[in-house]
């Protein structure tokens, strides 16, 4: 309802204002009159009509007209409604109960016409308003009825609270036994329960233990072996399951077990389909029901390989090159690297003789082999041949009969390594590999000493393996002012169809440089020989100056892709992330590690960003942060707040738009409280009900509830004020017709 008016506040006895107002102009007139009298000009009645003016002015501010409106408002009554969204509100679908209550409440609550008008306000377990729907699934792994019911009404202090309901199982896990602070709460307290359910049998199911392998490749078989106990009750069905997250269960298996205590072993296998660092759950269920659940799942860490790059990696002597690349191989999250290095002294008698390396088995699963320095003998010549036949696409297997050719989908390739020994007298020259190699050893085996830097030839700068940043003319001047290496074996020549894609300028070999790194094809595999063993010091000393070391990680990583026919741009190549752990508690540290390729061009890198997703969606940035000694590395922390499963996302991307994502997952262990009992604590409820003034009704007797609260209403009255009086323009209109009028009368001699 509005009601305006318009009045006079300075106006107490009307009489005498109006007596006055009269006077005024009476008095007014006759000073005129007079005037006119005594000049006899019209003009003096203008004059008195701009004075009277003046005066009414006057009045009217001493009287302070003011315009007033009357508007009332209703605030309504507020009912807060507590929904109780912890982990033990899982159970019996009692969250689900829930969530149908508050929506009837709601509705029977803001829909009585006829009656005064209530407005709801709905929070969760922890006290936070929830503004939006309920939550899908209950997930707080603590209960302190107290404080949310204290918290709820701090938030509605300044309105009229009529009530507040709470929905709950009555599970408050703060081992507090005192509510009479509740018991003078600013409105009564009415509490919805669960009745407590007599089919909890004395029975208990268990989880005790999960074994499986580490690292599986995708879409490879892996068994879980899974143990379960029983305790006590009679013969249950159970069944184990296996999923990673909310997913679809990737195996599961019913097994019985029999009456009173048992334990059993069961096995289960799956494939998984997809690669990365995940961490799988495995579940017992029974439809009997149990007495205690929080001992019903275990969880366990599976790194999944894709199609990784298998490396080969032999070596006669412990040296920096060993040392540095063996390191770098170790890094790519995309090779799988096995490395073979001899430590006894080759000079003692029965240091070259040993368990075969190099055998059909071993290398059908093999892409590259790299061998370092050593002499002829290190290897059997049942190897040479081996290799010789696997780089040709014919090396039979157990899987195929001898001397036809096996089926390769993939290249096979062989890289040579420069040494005093894999290229001296007693070296490959003696060989199968001789035939095979794309070079001419030197006659005089001789080695160049001298320091130099690598320069490539116009096959090279056009080779992807020696891409830094995309621009070829910067990619070469970063080539010609690489880290020196210290000296090369000489090579005679290329041999014809060879190609040469790297020389030493500083030794000519038939008017030619000497060729340092040079490629060609054997049958269906490729085949490199890199005649130089101090590409370590493209690393080391780099990083002893605290620069990126970015031109020998790219030359390897792009080298082995190139010769065994992988993508160089491969997303799965460019960034990598892990955690030090599988799995984690409540507020303990996650280090987050994330490795990429960086780019050369150390100023626009590209940035990377991470964030930790939990299982109900919210995403929490991390700050990510790098060294100078490894750049390529950045290193964050993030401490969890809650139980259950996260997932970490890493992406890089510049200012053209995304290079690459990776995903890693870890478990964060919660309390096991909320699961500890199984049961509903109806009595609780009942007395913070009693003592606050309100009532208790079962989750099932939910309609009851919103005829016994009170409804009740708060009218506001407000009243809006113009003063009239107070307005500039009454004031300057007051003087500008009394200055006006005295101005015209002196200038007409009428004063």
């Amino acid at each position: 309802m509005i009601l305006a008016a318009l009045q006079f506040e300075a106006v107490e006895r009307s009489w005498l204002w109006i007596g006055a107002a009269v006077a005024a102009m009476i008095l007014t007139f006759v000073i005129y009159r007079g005037i006119y009298m005594r000049t006899e000009r019209r003009f003096t009645w203008v004059l008195m009509a701009l004075r009277a003016a003046g005066l009414l002015a006057l009045l009217l501010a001493l009287a302070k007209p003011t315009w007033t409106t009357h508007d009332e408002l209703v605030d309504a009554g507020r009912v807060a409604i507590i929904v109780d969204d912890s982990l033990s509100m899982s159970l019996d679908s009692r969250y689900a109960k829930a969530r149908a209550a508050v929506a009837r409440l709601r509705e029977d609550l803001e829909a009585k016409h006829g009656q005064q008008q209530v407005e709801v306000d709905v929070f969760d377990i922890a006290g936070e308003r929830i503004e939006d729907a309920l939550p899908e699934q209950p997930r707080t792994e603590r209960t302190d009825l107290v404080h949310s019911v204290s918290s709820a009404i701090a938030q509605l202090r300044s309105k009229l609270l009529v009530g507040v309901i709470v929905i709950s199982d009555g599970v408050d896990n703060t081992g507090r036994q005192d509510i009479s602070e509740l018991a003078d709460g600013a409105a009564p307290i009415y509490c919805v329960g669960f009745a407590p359910t007599d089919d909890a049998g004395a029975f208990d199911l268990e989880l005790v233990d999960v074994k499986t392998i580490d690292r599986v490749m995708v879409n490879n078989s892996t068994q879980v072996t899974v143990t379960v106990a029983k305790h006590a009750g009679p013969q249950v069905e159970a069944t184990i399951t296996i999923k990673r997250g909310a997913d679809t269960p990737v195996a599961q298996q019913t097994i019985t077990l029999p009456e009173g205590d048992s334990k059993q072993q069961v096995r289960l296998t799956f494939a998984p389909a997809e690669a990365g660092s995940f961490v799988y759950t495995a579940t017992v269920q029974s439809e009997a029901g149990e007495k205690r659940l929080a001992n019903n799942a275990r969880h366990f860490p599976l790194q999944v390989d894709g199609d990784a790059i298998g490396v080969l990696y032999l070596e006669g002597f412990l040296r920096y090159e060993y040392k540095y690349l063996r390191r770098r191989l170790e890094n790519d999250p995309d090779l799988h690297l096995i490395s073979v290095i001899r430590r006894a002294n080759p000079k003692r008698p029965g240091a070259t003789v040993g368990k075969l390396v190099i055998t059909p088995e071993v290398l059908r699963n093999i892409d590259l082999v790299i061998l370092g320095d050593m002499e002829a003998n290190y290897l059997a010549p049942r190897e040479y041949e081996a290799l010789v036949n696997w780089v040709n696409g014919s090396l039979a297997t157990d899987d195929t009969d001898a001397g036809s050719e096996a089926n390769n989908d993939n290249a096979h390739s062989l890289l040579v390594l420069g040494g005093y020994q894999s290229f001296g007298p007693e070296g490959f020259r003696a060989t199968k590999l001789a035939d095979i190699l794309p070079v001419v050893f030197s006659p005089n085996q001789a080695q160049a000493e001298d320091p130099f830097i690598l320069e490539l030839t116009d096959a090279g700068s056009r080779s992807p393996i020696f891409q830094i940043t995309g621009d070829r003319v910067k990619d070469l001047s970063m080539w010609r002012t690489s880290p020196h290496l210290l000296g090369s074996n000489l090579i005679q020549r290329a041999k014809a169809g060879a190609e040469v894609l790297a020389v030493n300028p500083n030794i000519q070999i038939g008017n030619t440089p000497a060729p340092v790194i040079v490629t060609g094809r054997y049958g269906s595999g490729q085949v490199m020989v890199i005649a130089a063993d101090t590409t370590w010091r493209w690393t080391r000393l780099t990083r002893v100056v605290g620069t990126s070391d970015t031109l020998y990680s790219r030359f390897w990583s792009q080298t082995v892709r190139w010769l065994t026919g992988r993508e160089l741009n491969d997303e799965r190549s460019a960034i990598s992330v892990s955690t030090d752990r599988p799995d984690y508690e409540v507020g303990r540290e996650v280090a987050i590690r994330v490795v990429r390729q960086a780019s050369a061009d150390t100023s626009t890198p590209g940035d990377i960003t991470v964030q930790v997703i939990d299982e109900t969606g919210t995403a929490t940035p991390i700050q990510m942060h790098a060294s100078s000694a490894e750049p390529d590395v950045s290193l964050g922390s993030f401490y969890p707040s809650a139980g259950g499963r996260y997932e970490v996302h890493a992406a890089l991307a510049n200012e053209t738009g995304p290079i690459a994502n990776r995903t890693a997952e870890f478990i964060v262990y919660g309390s096991e409280l909320e699961l500890a009992d199984t049961g509903t604590n109806e009595a609780l409820l009942q007395t913070i009900a009693q003592r606050s003034g309100g009532v208790y009704v079962d989750i099932n007797d939910i309609d009851q509830l919103s005829n016994s609260i009170e409804r009740q209403e708060r009218r506001i009255s407000r009243v809006h004020r113009k003063e009239f009086w107070n307005s500039p323009i009454l004031f300057l209109f007051f003087l500008a017709t009394v200055t006006v009028e005295w101005i015209l009368r002196r200038k007409n001699h009428l004063v």
